[in-house]
């Protein structure tokens, strides 16, 4: 059996040394192939490659470092057969390996069920603007949302940028990253709270407006600042915003946060939080296969985030469209 082990070494709990040795005791009997990339253009052609001829494929990282392995797979011709997929999750949050039930408290076991458990299709959710698509796992959304991801990923790569440039006062910048790292998934908790306390969701009112066409027809118009698209009940390891949604049924699911009082959105993010379905008056669900994103009239531009990742940034329309069944995965048995 061929397995092609990919290791991001930045992703935020990663030890490749430790991965490669854990991997190799799992898999001695297999052809294992580990691969540590350099780069995004790196990983993606020596996926595409591997895709080829590989029985079974291991992305050490987090939910970013899926959604590039994702990409050339769903979308580069070359591509003619996608072998299944094992995440095991060293970054953030980990969602979609948390949804799979793919634990990291021992490296070689989680490995091993290459070996031991059939592999399961999932739903992919393909994210389209200006002709380019772009694909996701997890969850997603607009809105404070968006922002949010796209700041927590700035605030990473600061740091990072500084760990390597500045000489004199490396120690420091290498510090802060290290705590950035430690803090997981709750540098999301954090940021998110501060633009809560800062007032920044009733700033974002000004100029927000979207309209949501669903696949049945359907229009919303919303100035909601919260709009999520998830494809599983859970994100960030600690938030349930769709505890009803499956990632295996051909739907996604869309709640809007759409109440302007700050008191609203907390206890909806509070509910959310532990895992109960806030009030639909102001945070109405819907359930669809795809959908279509507009910002109405001279509103701000649209940014969309999936996976952690910013999709698209600034534009103008957003097409959203559920791929059932488009991906394999492994988990353990049961887990799906």
């Amino acid at each position: 059996m061929r397995v092609a082990v990919f290791i991001n070494g930045k992703a935020g709990k990663a030890d490749a040394q430790r991965i490669e040795d854990a991997i190799r005791r799992a898999l001695f009997r297999c052809d294992t192939h580990l691969f540590l990339p350099e780069g995004v253009s790196e990983f993606q052609e020596l996926i595409v490659q591997e895709s080829q001829t590989a029985d079974a494929i291991i992305v050490c990282g987090g939910d970013g470092t899926l959604n590039v392995a994702v990409q050339p797979l769903m979308t580069d011709p070359r591509v003619t057969r996608i072998p299944p997929l094992l995440p095991l999750p060293m970054g953030t949050a980990n969602d979609l390996a948390s949804e799979l039930g793919v634990s990291t408290v021992r490296l070689e076991r989680a490995a091993h069920l290459v070996l031991e458990s059939d592999a399961k299709s999932i739903d992919v959710i393909e994210v389209r603007a200006e002709g380019r698509s772009v694909f996701m796992l997890t969850n997603g959304g607009l809105g404070i949302a968006a922002e949010t991801a796209d700041l927590a990923n700035q605030v990473r790569q600061w740091f990072a940028n500084r760990a390597e440039s500045q000489a004199l006062t490396q120690p420091v910048f290498r510090a802060g990253q290290d705590l950035v790292r430690q803090a997981g998934s709750r540098i999301y908790e954090m940021l998110l709270a501060g633009q809560l306390m800062s007032g920044r969701t009733r700033q974002w009112l000004k100029g927000w407006c979207v309209s949501i066409e669903l696949e049945n027809g359907k229009h919303i118009e919303t100035s909601a600042p919260f709009i999520m698209v998830n494809n599983q009940p859970g994100l960030g390891g600690k938030y349930v915003p769709a505890p009803l949604t499956s990632n295996t049924d051909g739907t996604f699911n869309i709640m809007l946060l759409d109440s302007p009082l700050l008191h609203r959105q907390a206890q909806a993010l509070f509910d959310i939080r532990r895992g109960r379905l806030p009030d639909e008056a102001y945070c109405p669900r819907f359930e669809t296969s795809a959908a279509v994103f507009r910002s109405k009239g001279k509103a701000r531009d649209l940014t969309f985030f999936g996976d952690g990742e910013i999709l698209h940034k600034q534009v103008r329309e957003i097409e959203v469209r559920c791929r059932k069944h488009a991906l394999l995965v492994i988990a353990p048995q049961g887990a799906l």
